[in-house]
């Protein structure tokens, strides 16, 4: 009985060790990240935002609103916020970083960097457990959401890498407003790592979503609860997996 208990014991000191590990790993690639110095001429230029990646980092493909990258053969997405961006802007709603509520997160991080102008932006950082001993990653800024796939090792520097980008990223608020907010149905490209087996219901949980098998198609991750201003929900935005560039609606104003 004894070394039943001492066995018992020593399992959640192990458990115990092993969550320490991997909060203080995410904790210290983000603090990390937010703190290098910046000083870079952004050599990706797009009509909606500009950013810099490190030569390391490779970029799949691209639309007008949002990339797909491959750093140590693991692929990852960043998404430009349209719909927060224009919330923010013609309603004045408060500007929050939140990453989804309700999911078991295996190690959360949250922290401020300063951008490459200078501007303070808050971040969320999160890790869950995905399929096939993956660890799914996302990091939410006020301009950008980043999703990616990565084993556990990997998961606190590809969430680094991820604060890094967003740092020398700068978005023409106003090029955002005119492409987007005068049109009766807000329509854009929003990439897919096809993470999901399906597209995420309004009410639907992340860690539902998640399929048994490594090769998929999938939705990506809600801007839910966001309503514009000709009465659209963000929920009906829709997800495409063409890489072509943005998709825009007829032409009724």
């Amino acid at each position: 009985m004894r070394k039943i208990t001492l066995l018992l014991f020593c399992l959640c000191l192990c458990g115990c060790s092993a969550q320490g590990s991997l909060d203080g790993r995410l904790q210290a690639a983000c603090t990390q990240a937010s703190a290098l110095t910046i000083n870079v001429h952004a050599d990706n230029v797009k009509d909606l935002y500009s950013y810099y990646v490190e030569p390391g980092v490779g970029r799949r493909n691209s639309t007008a609103s949002s990339n797909v990258f491959v750093l140590d053969n693991q692929e990852f997405i960043m998404n430009l916020n349209i719909a927060e961006i224009v919330n923010v802007k013609l309603y004045d709603q408060t500007q929050s970083v939140t990453l989804p509520q309700g999911e078991r997160w295996l190690s959360v991080s949250e922290g401020e960097f300063a951008d490459v102008q200078g501007r303070t932006q808050k971040y969320a950082a999160g890790l869950m457990a995905a399929a096939n001993d993956q660890v799914m990653v996302m990091v939410k800024t006020p301009y950008f959401t980043f999703t990616g796939l990565s084993n556990e090792t990997g998961a606190p520097a590809l969430a680094g890498e991820m604060i890094k980008i967003a740092r020398t990223a700068t978005v023409d608020e106003d090029a955002v407003l005119k492409a987007y907010s005068s049109r009766t149905k807000i329509s854009y490209v929003k990439e897919n790592l096809n993470l999901f087996e399906d597209e995420i219901p309004e009410n639907g949980r992340l860690e539902e979503m998640m399929p048994n098998k490594p090769v998929h198609t999938g939705g990506d991750i809600d801007q839910s609860g966001e309503t514009f201003d000709d009465g659209t929900s963000a929920d009906d935005l829709p997800l495409n997996e063409n890489d072509d560039d943005i998709q825009t609606p007829s032409e009724s104003e």
